[in-house]
């Protein structure tokens, strides 16, 4: 903890003048504002046992305030929501569970950057087109994965937006109701196919 300095020291007897008695007053005030604004505690002062259970919540923390830096090397993530995270790799071991939400779509499709990791279904009655836009009008990340199934009679064809380049074998099209297809970008305006395919 930082050290309270009082300014004037009095002894019995003495006068005590007004400016010396509010100046001591001043400095404890200063001191103690200082504890309130936090600029007074000296580092380690507060530890662990000092702090209640729970009683740190995210309203509490200043935008920023914690930073990879200040984050122990190991930390136990827990639901209900970790954010987004990001790395060169991620190795888990146990039990891994990933839901994708359902998208359900009628009529012809464009798909848009909010569709990567959801399941679209397309439930049509008649043949259906679904577009892969390029990259000015969705530029999905390369590695990006799109995940289709055709749950309507209509047959589903994914088509090449203009610049787009979509390889796939044998065809474009899902080959039957509920046949599914994962569409993976590789580079620029290039995607590639693979599912249940038909010509």
């Amino acid at each position: 903890m930082a050290t309270l300095t009082i300014p004037n020291t009095f002894v019995n007897g003495a006068t005590i003048v007004a400016a010396e008695h509010n100046a001591n007053f001043t400095a404890v005030k200063t001191f103690v504002d200082g504890l309130a604004s936090g600029t007074n505690f000296d580092a380690g002062a507060i530890n662990t046992e000092d702090i209640a259970a729970a009683a740190i919540t995210a309203t509490k923390i200043a935008t920023g305030a914690v930073t990879s830096a200040k984050i122990q090397t190991s930390v136990a993530l827990t639901t209900p929501d970790i954010g987004v995270a990001t790395g060169t790799s991620l190795t888990a071991t146990g039990q891994v569970i990933g839901r994708y939400t359902i998208n359900p779509v009628v009529g012809t499709y464009s798909f848009v950057l909010t569709d990567e990791g959801k399941l679209t279904e397309f439930d049509n009655a008649g043949a259906t087109n679904v577009t892969i836009q390029n990259d000015s009008g969705a530029n999905f990340p390369v590695g990006a994965q799109l995940l289709a199934v055709q749950t309507g009679a209509g047959q589903v064809t994914f088509v090449a937006g203009g610049g787009v380049t979509l390889n796939a074998t044998p065809g474009l099209k899902l080959r039957a109701q509920y046949s599914s297809a994962v569409l993976i970008k590789r580079a620029a305006n290039s995607w590639i196919v693979l599912g249940d395919l038909s010509s």
